[in-house]
Order: C-alpha cells, then sequence, then structure tokens
C-alpha cells in the first residue's frame, strides 16, 4: 500500500457536540496516519468552538474554521475543500463514523481507480443503540452497480454521501451546490460525472457508518417542499430531457410514501 498520499479529510458540524467528538475521534484513530483533518464549525454555540481550538494544540493535524454566519453544510463542505491539501479528499458527517481501516482501504484500492472518477463503498446502518457488528450489518447489495455512471443516478443514488476522489477534480466542478434543498451528495456526484464522463467504482467493503439511531435532525430530513424544489433545480441545471427528469422524480415516491403527479 501507498502511504506517500496525503488525504484529507472534511467534518461539517452545527450544534452537535458529542457526536462531533465521536465522528472527530474515529478519524483521529484510523490506521492511515498521513492525513490531515478539516473540520468546519456552522457557527454553533454549544461549546463546539472552543472544543476545536483545544484539540487542535494536541494534533498538528487538525484544523478548523469557524463561521460567523450560519450557511449550512454546503458552503461549509465548500471551505473545506477549497482549504484542502491533499491529493485525495473524502467526507464525514458530523453525526455519522469512520470504522478504522476506511482510508487504508480506499488508498489501498486506488489501482481500481486508474480509469475511473471516484471510489465508494458500503455504508452500514446504526438504527439503535446495540454494538456495530459489520458482518451483520452488511445492507443487501446486489442490485447496486459496480460501475455507476452519471445516469444511474437517476434511478438511485448508488453511490451515497461520502466518496474517495482527488481534491483537484472536487475543486474544478465547484463543490457541493448549497441551492439544493436535498440531492446535495448525489447532485454532485452527477455533475461531476456527467462533466467528466467518467465514472465510479464500487468496493465490496463496508467502512462507513451512518447512524439514524440519534434524535437530533439529520441533513437528510425530507419533506415533500423541498424535494419538488430539489428536483426543479436538478433539472434545470443539468438540462435534463423529459424521460431522464421522469427517471429523477421517481426517487421522490422513496419518501415518506408521498404520491404526487408529475406536472
Amino acid at each position: 500500500m501507498q502511504d506517500n498520499i496525503f488525504v484529507s479529510i472534511y467534518i461539517t458540524t452545527f450544534n452537535r457536540l458529542d457526536l462531533l467528538k465521536r465522528s472527530l475521534d474515529s478519524v483521529c484513530k484510523q490506521t492511515y496516519k498521513n492525513i490531515e483533518i478539516i473540520v468546519v464549525d456552522d457557527c454553533s454555540t454549544d461549546g463546539t468552538q472552543e472544543f476545536l481550538k483545544e484539540i487542535a494544540k494536541g494534533d498538528e493535524r487538525i484544523k478548523f474554521f469557524l463561521k460567523e454566519k450560519n450557511g449550512g453544510a454546503c458552503e461549509s463542505r465548500n471551505i473545506a475543500i477549497q482549504n484542502a491539501r491533499g491529493e485525495y479528499i473524502t467526507g464525514l458527517d458530523d453525526d455519522d463514523y469512520f470504522l478504522p481501516n476506511r482510508i487504508e482501504n480506499f488508498v489501498s484500492n486506488l489501482s481500481k481507480a486508474k480509469n475511473s472518477v471516484l471510489l465508494f463503498d458500503n455504508p452500514i446502518i446504526k438504527l439503535d443503540e446495540r454494538p456495530i457488528i459489520t458482518k451483520k450489518r452488511k445492507i443487501m447489495n446486489f442490485l447496486k452497480p459496480k460501475k455507476v455512471i452519471a445516469h444511474d443516478l437517476l434511478f438511485s443514488n448508488y453511490i451515497g454521501n461520502q466518496v474517495f476522489i482527488k481534491t483537484d477534480i472536487l475543486k474544478k466542478f465547484g463543490g457541493f451546490d448549497k441551492n439544493m434543498p436535498m440531492w446535495q451528495d448525489m447532485e454532485c456526484w452527477y455533475n461531476i460525472l456527467v462533466n467528466t464522463g467518467g465514472h465510479g467504482i464500487s468496493l465490496n467493503s463496508y467502512t462507513y457508518i451512518v447512524d439514524i439511531s440519534h434524535e437530533l435532525e439529520r441533513i437528510s430530513n425530507f419533506n415533500i417542499k423541498k424535494g419538488l424544489k430539489a428536483h426543479a433545480l436538478f433539472f434545470k441545471k443539468h438540462n435534463l430531457s423529459d424521460s431522464d427528469s421522469n427517471l429523477l422524480f421517481c426517487q421522490l415516491y422513496g419518501y415518506d410514501n408521498h404520491l404526487i403527479k408529475i406536472k
């Protein structure tokens, strides 16, 4: 495995100090050590800023940015991306966390990325307070394509919420669109894949814990107005055909059993 590749890992946070401590700890304990950790705080008032100032004193890999005005997760992610120094980059939501081998796994599989734009693997969904047992928590994954192109994402966000990608590519195509009320991750991957004409590769691994067991709001929480606005913005931005627009629209049927008509 190459250990000379410098990797940036970003975490965005807002008023979830206890969860942030867990996510940050999971990054600090990665088996792959050649990393920088970028935390962007979206104007928290729960002691997060004081915590970041203190912990950064003891770990030179950690740097942080404190926003003076709340601007949302996409804005925070883009701040981290623009300030990243790593050759490769990946992200982490503050309520989720890494297994210890996540970055090592990506770096050791870079040979598979020679003809691809990005790498991703499979999430483990944490539903409750029971310990995570990876062999028993693997999701049904046989329908997910191993090679994902932009058009595949109109059916479903097979990639998920995080990727491993060259930092220059993520910077070149503008990062995350803060105007999107949902689908921010999926739209970012679609934008990169459609503009590069490339594809993403799915690894047969499970190194990212998506924690939905807590009662705090998640960025992915859905309401129908957000869904309709996201669809309209996506359609306009990417000049979708009517058939592709309808494919994307069908994703809205997966949320809260809403039944809505295509206009």
